[in-house]
This record gives C-alpha cells, sequence and structure tokens, in this order.
C-alpha cells in the first residue's frame, strides 16, 4: 500500500488532468448500489467512460470505508490462472490475500476485467464470501456473474434533440463535454448562434460517447467545427464499424505515417511505459529513435495515448479501445514477433541494470547478460533501460521505480519462458529481479517463476544453482520451511559442481534456513562462513571488512569482498545473535551491517536492519535509542513505498511506549497493528519473542489502564492500516510543535500541515489531528506547494526533514 495519500494509490495512471464532466446520475447509481450490495459491476460499451465513472463514485465514498480503497488495472494482464497474484502484487500484500482481506474494511476498484471475465467472477465470489468487510466495484463490457452482485450501465452522454439556442445547446452533456475538451486546445473558442448546430451535430454523430469526443476535440485546435464536420463525412465509418471504432480509424488517419506507425508500435507494452522504453522498442526502420518522442508527445496531444505524471516518474498508456484497433493492424504484418523480441530484451536491460549490483564478482561472470545479439541488440543497453538503479542511488528507490514496470517486466519473462530456446535467459532476468521480490512484492511469483523453468531449461550449473538458492530463501521468507529444504537439497549436486568459489552463496542460504527454523546454532555457523569465505575461527563475525571503531560502537567499515549477500547475511547474523540473547554481539554486528548498507546505498536493508537494531537496544533497556531507530525505519518504509516490516515496526514501538510509560499509546498500537500483518509472508520473523511477551503485555496493560484500557482497544482497531502508521510516527502521539522562525515562508498553521505530512499523516488524518475540514487542509497544502515551488509530498518532507536538522544544529 503506497503512502502517504489514498488519494494517490487510487487514482494511479488515472488521475488525468482533463475534468469530470457529467455523469452525477450514474456516479450517484454506483455510490447508491454499493450501500446495498458488495459487488457493483459498471458496464457499457468501449469509450463510453466507465472507468472515470467507478473512480469518481469510489473517490466520494473513501470515507465509508475505515481501511480505505485499492486499484487494480487489469488491461495488461491476460493469464486467468495468476489472477489472485497480479491483484495480491498490485496490493502490496506478501502474505495470503483472501486472509489479508478477510480483517478489512475495503473497497476494492477492479478496472477492465472483461477479458478474464470468468477468472475475476470465480475469484470475487470467493474473496466477498471471506471477507464480510470487502466490497468490489467492477469495470467492464460485461457484468461480473457473482451471486449479489448488481450492474450499472453506463450509457453514452445525452446528445441534442430540438435545441438550438447556444445556452440551450450547451446544457446537453455531450455538448458540455466537448467545449470542455476544445477549451483545452483552444481556451478562445466559444459557443455561438452560429456555429451551436455544428456542434450539436458533430456530438449527434459521435453518439455521445465520450472517448469518441474526445478524440475528435483536439482537432479543433487546427480545424473549426463546421470543417470537422465536413471531414468526418467526407472520411465516413468503414462498413461494419461502430461509431467507436470509425472515429478511431478517423484519428488514425488524420495521424502522420511516423505517429501511426508508434500508434501500432505501442500495443506490445502491457500496461504503461516510459520514454525510454518507448525509444528503445519502438524505433528502428521508418521510425528514427529521435523522432519517437515527437510522435508520442502528438499522440498525446490527440488523446490517442494518456500522459501518467506522479513524484517519480512520468509515463504513457493507450486506452484500450485504442489498442485494440492498432493490435488489429499488426496482425499478420510479422512485426509482432520482432516488437515482442525487442520488448522483452528491453525489459532484460532494465532487470540486468536494476540487478547489478546484487552480484558478486564470483557470480557475475556466471549470472550477467551476454551479447544480445540480432539487429535489435545496438538499440537497448542499461542506459536506456528506463533509469534503472545506477551507482550511489538507493537500491530502495530503484525497487519502488522498477516495481511500476512490473506489468512489462512479468510479460517479458512469460515471454523468454514461453520459448525453450529463451527459458535460460528468462532464468537469468528472473534472478536479477531477486532485490524486487524480496522488497517489492511480487515474492510468490517469483519463486513459482523459477521453480517452473528449473526442470525445463538447460543452464549452466552456476545458474541452476543460484536459482535454487534464490527459491529457498523466498520460501523461507513466505514461511515453507519444507519447500526452502527442498530447495537446498536439490542445490546439493549443481554446488559440487561449481565448486568452492560460489560455497558463500550456499552457506547464506542455510544460515537464512536456519534461522527461520529457529536452529540459531546452526544459523550462526552458516551466515559466518558465508560472511567470511570459509568457517568460522574462534567466534570472529566478519573478518572481509575493514572497522574503524570509536569507543564499543562500529563508525566506519569497508568491504573488501563484493556482493549483498554478504550484507544480507550480516543483518541475519546480527538477528540471530540478538535471538540468542547475546545482545551485545548483535549490537555490534547490526552497528556494522548498517555501516555497510549506507555504503552500498540500500535503503531498504538499512531499514530492517534499524528495525533489528531496535530490538537490541531495547532489550539491552535503552528503549529512547530503540525507539528513534524504530521510528526511522518505519519513517523509511513509508517514504520509499516498501511493506516489509512495516508491521513488526508498529509492533515493536508499541512494545517500546509499554516500556516507557505510555501505556494508552501501547493498547492503540498492539490493537491496530493487526491490520498491517496481512502486509507481510511471515509474521514475526525474525522476532519471535515479541509473541512470546504478547500475553503478558496485555495482562500488564490492562491492569494499568483499568477502565480506559477497553477505550484503548476500541480505538486502535478502528484505525486504518494508514491511521496505525501516522499514530506511530507522531512522538507520543502528539502532534509536533513547529518553530516558525525556521520555516519562512510559511505561516504557523503551514508549517503545522508541513510538519504532519513530514510525519507520513495523510491530508484526512491531518484535518483530523488538527480539528479542522479536509478541504482546509486542501488549501494549506496547495500555498504550501506554491510557497516553496514544490510539485509532491516528498519535497515538502525533505524540506522538513532539512528545517528539523537545522533546528537540533
Amino acid at each position: 500500500m503506497d503512502l502517504p495519500e489514498i488519494e494517490e494509490r487510487i487514482m494511479s495512471w488515472r488521475a488525468t488532468p482533463t475534468s469530470f464532466v457529467g455523469r452525477r446520475q450514474e456516479v450517484a447509481d454506483v455510490r447508491r448500489m454499493l450501500q446495498r450490495r458488495r459487488l457493483v459491476s459498471v458496464t457499457g460499451i468501449a469509450g463510453v467512460g466507465k472507468t472515470r465513472v467507478a473512480i469518481r463514485a469510489a473517490q466520494l465514498m473513501r470515507r465509508a470505508f475505515t481501511d480505505g480503497i485499492e486499484y487494480v488495472e487489469l488491461s495488461g494482464h491476460t493469464d486467468p490462472a495468476s489472477l489472485e497474484q497480479v491483484i495480491a502484487q498490485a496490493l502490496y500484500v506478501q502474505g495470503d490475500l483472501t486472509a489479508h482481506l478477510s480483517r478489512r474494511s475495503q473497497l476494492l476498484v477492479l478496472d477492465t476485467c472483461e477479458h478474464l471475465a470468468d477468472a475475476c467472477s470465480g475469484l470475487v465470489r470467493s474473496l466477498l464470501r471471506a471477507a464480510p468487510g470487502l466490497h468490489v466495484l467492477a469495470t467492464s463490457r460485461q457484468a461480473l456473474r457473482v451471486p449479489g452482485g448488481q450492474a450499472v450501465i453506463v450509457r453514452p452522454l445525452a446528445v441534442p434533440g430540438g435545441e438550438s439556442a447556444p445556452a440551450d445547446v450547451a446544457r446537453v452533456e455531450s455538448v458540455s463535454l466537448l467545449l470542455d475538451r476544445i477549451a483545452a486546445v483552444d481556451p478562445g473558442f466559444e459557443l455561438t448562434e452560429r456555429n451551436a448546430a455544428a456542434v450539436a451535430e458533430v456530438c449527434r454523430r459521435l453518439e455521445g460517447i465520450p472517448l469518441a469526443i474526445e478524440l475528435v476535440a483536439v482537432h479543433a485546435r487546427q480545424l473549426p467545427v463546421d470543417e470537422l464536420l465536413t471531414r468526418m463525412d467526407a472520411f465516413g465509418p468503414p462498413s461494419g464499424l461502430s461509431t467507436m471504432q470509425a472515429v478511431i480509424a478517423w484519428s488514425h488517419e488524420l495521424c502522420s505515417p511516423e505517429e501511426r506507425l508508434l500508434w501500432e508500435r505501442l500495443t506490445v507494452f502491457a500496461g504503461s511505459f516510459e520514454r525510454a522504453g518507448g525509444e528503445a522498442v519502438c524505433s528502428g526502420g521508418a521510425l528514427a529513435a529521435a523522432r519517437v518522442y515527437p510522435a508520442l508527445a502528438a499522440l498525446v496531444e490527440k488523446s490517442i495515448v494518456t500522459e501518467e505524471r506522479d513524484e517519480r516518474r512520468t509515463a504513457y498508456r493507450m486506452p484500450d479501445s485504442v489498442r485494440e484497433f492498432a493490435a488489429a493492424r499488426l496482425e499478420g504484418t510479422g512485426e509482432q514477433e520482432r516488437l515482442r523480441t525487442r520488448h522483452r530484451e528491453h525489459y532484460y536491460a532494465v532487470a540486468e541494470a536494476f540487478g547489478a549490483e546484487g552480484l558478486s564478482d564470483d557470480w557475475a561472470g556466471e549470472t550477467g547478460a551476454e551479447g544480445l545479439g540480432g539487429d535489435w541488440a545496438g538499440e537497448i543497453s542499461a542506459e536506456g533501460a528506463g533509469g534503472a538503479t545506477g551507482a550511489g542511488r538507493d537500491r530502495a528507490e530503484g525497487v519502488v521505480r522498477v516495481r511500476a514496470d512490473w506489468a512489462n517486466l512479468r510479460a517479458a519473462l512469460e515471454s523468454f519462458a514461453a520459448d525453450p530456446v529463451t527459458r535460460e535467459r528468462g532464468l537469468r532476468m528472473g534472478l536479477r529481479l531477486g532485490h524486487l521480490c524480496a522488497f517489492g512484492g511480487p515474492a510468490r511469483y517469483g519463486r513459482r517463476y523459477l521453480e517452473r523453468l528449473l526442470p525445463i531449461t538447460s543452464c549452466p550449473d552456476s545458474v541452476r544453482l543460484h536459482a535454487l538458492l534464490h527459491v529457498a530463501q523466498l520460501a523461507a521468507g513466505g514461511g515453507d520451511l519444507d519447500g526452502a529444504r527442498k530447495a537446498l537439497d536439490e542445490a546439493e549436486a549443481p554446488a559440487a559442481r561449481v565448486g568452492a568459489r560460489c560455497g558463500c552463496h550456499l552457506a547464506k542460504a542455510r544460515g537464512t534456513v536456519s534461522l527461520c527454523e529457529g536452529d540459531l546454532a546452526a544459523a550462526e555457523l552458516h551466515l559466518t562462513e558465508s560472511i567470511n569465505g570459509r568457517p568460522p575461527d574462534g567466534g570472529a563475525h566478519l573478518v572481509n571488512a575493514t572497522v574503524t571503531r570509536t569507543g564499543p560502537h562500529v563508525v566506519n567499515a569497508t568491504v573488501t569482498r563484493t556482493g549483498r549477500h554478504v550484507i544480507n547475511a550480516t543483518v541475519e547474523l546480527g538477528v540471530t545473535l540478538m535471538l540468542a540473547g547475546r545482545t551485545g554481539e548483535a549490537d555490534e554486528v547490526l552497528t556494522r551491517a548498517r555501516a555497510l548498507c549506507g555504503q552500498a546505498g540500500d535503503g531498504a536493508t538499512t531499514a530492517w536492519t534499524e528495525l533489528a537494531l531496535a530490538l537490541v537496544r531495547r532489550a539491552a533497556g535503552r528503549y529512547a535509542e530503540a525507539d528513534t531507530l524504530a521510528t526511522a525505519a518505519l519513517r523509511a518504509q513509508v517514504a520509499l513505498h516498501i511493506t516489509f516490516g512495516r508491521a513488526l515496526c508498529v509492533e515493536v514501538l508499541g512494545r517500546l511506549a509499554a516500556d516507557q510509560g505510555r501505556p494508552a499509546r501501547a493498547v492503540r498500537l498492539l490493537s491496530a497493528v493487526q491490520r498491517l500483518w496481512g502486509y507481510e509472508m511471515n509474521p514475526l520473523l525474525g522476532a519471535p519473542i515479541l509473541a512470546a511477551e504478547r500475553d503478558p503485555d496485555q495482562r500488564e496493560l490492562r491492569e494499568t489502564l483499568g477502565q480506559d484500557y477497553g477505550k484503548a482497544v476500541a480505538e486502535g482497531r478502528a484505525m486504518s492500516a494508514e491511521e496505525a502508521i501516522a499514530e506511530a510516527l507522531s512522538p507520543g502521539g502528539t502532534p509536533p510543535v513547529a518553530v516558525v522562525p525556521f520555516w519562512a515562508p510559511l505561516t504557523p498553521r503551514e508549517a503545522d500541515v508541513a510538519e504532519l505530512v513530514a510525519d507520513g499523516l495523510t491530508n484526512r488524518l491531518i484535518a483530523q489531528r488538527l480539528l479542522v475540514a479536509r478541504r482546509t487542509v486542501d488549501s494549506h497544502m496547495e500555498n504550501i506547494f506554491a510557497k516553496l515551488g514544490f510539485s509532491g509530498r516528498s519535497q515538502v518532507a525533505a524540506w522538513v526533514m532539512g528545517r528539523r536538522q537545522r533546528e537540533d544544529g
């Protein structure tokens, strides 16, 4: 679940810059039906605006669902068998989807279900049965077949009848939409007595279909409405086509040859794509790479392609009906296979650039990339791979960025898997995405993909060994220890053939599995061997790093061995020592691991390390330090959109509140945290000590609070996941106080709002905290953006952090 804004999770790429026109009745119908039924299908013909109606209704109902609204776009997915995985990935649920949703009051929006109608119907039926607080809003050209479901049909907008006066014509919904879209390209346009009849006729010809109206309106910049009508007459609808298809064909005719070619080639993308991907995949032949972006910009202007912007990326997407038209034109041309090949090679390069830093010297030559070959090879490189993680960039940021390309990455993986000749390449690509699987969400898919390919793929022993070890670690993280041991057993044979140079990786996997099994002695042995490159000697845990000390704490560490397994093994060794009760040694090792993470630029692992350190400091009675570390870990996960470990962060902060004499806050957090555990693959992984103390803690807190205990429990249970995180990030449960002189040019109230943004609160939660209306907070945010010249909340948070450092200094 992305934070801090619920709206950002709902809208995603659908937050287009165009306004919402009309549809009041349809939106009201959807909202009314959702109050009565748990499944509502929004149906209608292509281009009629089903998605806009559904999202508008969802936005207006967000306060009705304690756990918010989740949006899943399905148009880029074609495999019915993987539907549950796709939804779990979109919701960032690493555990069981049904179990996760069963405890939540939530609206799930499933967009574009028609090509997966049977699979969607079956899954929704089972989810609704298991999750009494779940409501589903689906958009589809046909209603989902689920008992008790209700359909709301979105029909074309009303078209002019006998109206003739401009004011009367303008009030017709289809005309209102046409005028709104014309104003976007020609602000000086006015509806007059002279052009009112032509405007009305255009809307009648387009039958009130919103997408058709938008496609035609963009041409008003070059052509008066009268001439638009004449051109439509001259072109005429091709025989057998619907109005929507005819308008798309007409739009195609008005495009330049380069724009038409790009339009057709863009159909190879699954979901959204970035400019670099479009240039790498779609250039060639009659379309030079330098001409891709101008053609793409022209397609955006013509509403053929929509532009999606957020704080991290600008991406593009085609409406389904527009994509279908272009895909049909490609059939039989021989271009489709070449495009698929180019597409999968580009996303192989994305995966390669993302995963390159994770390989050590003894693996790089075996599992790295080879020449791409073919006539596409010279034009695809890591440099053009969509800006994947590079040297000096935080890998957690890379996870967020690459995760946004998941639909295309998955399509590339499946393309490699479908061809026996390229399956080895698919294995290599899957391995390069290992860090994404661990921290970005698709852990189950990553494991199953490797397990599917391993028995049917010929590959070097080093690649097979690496894949089996990755399967073992993903299985262990998911709680399947039998599956993890099976993968380790299978790894013995290729490991013996590869030789000693990869022994540290096998030792790391053994250590991980032993840790998850609770065999701490074996875990310590294997992890130390992995770090040192040999079995432990005399209790030395890290001999291949140069460490500079000041007092008892490690302040600098320089890795002399390369490979992410050293960092991960060091973190897990620290956790092992902590669980064994050797807190002094654990603190030393984890402090060293934290320094290694900083050198490697790995924010996700840093957050996990800080959380483990928080547990160690808590065990040592250093509660204030533990609170600071756990808060930093949670704040990093929220800022970087990483879900792994958030529940444990909130749980630890709840225990620390009890330790520090804040029982009401402790009970609220410990009661609220249950909503977050559904995101984890293995609850309380790495912290069984917390599970052991749960009941005694609750008894003590109940005795301390007396009659107020039940109130605190109810307050915690009523919190959404976002509210639980916001509560955990608020020091002592009270809003921070701004020091105004440091916050110019913001007013004191704007400074209060900015502080709460930095603490991860949504606008709604800020309004509740400050006891003001939500629209007041929205207004403050607009003022903050304007005064500081910012466009996103993360920039505001970074600015606040800088001010806090100045104050501390």
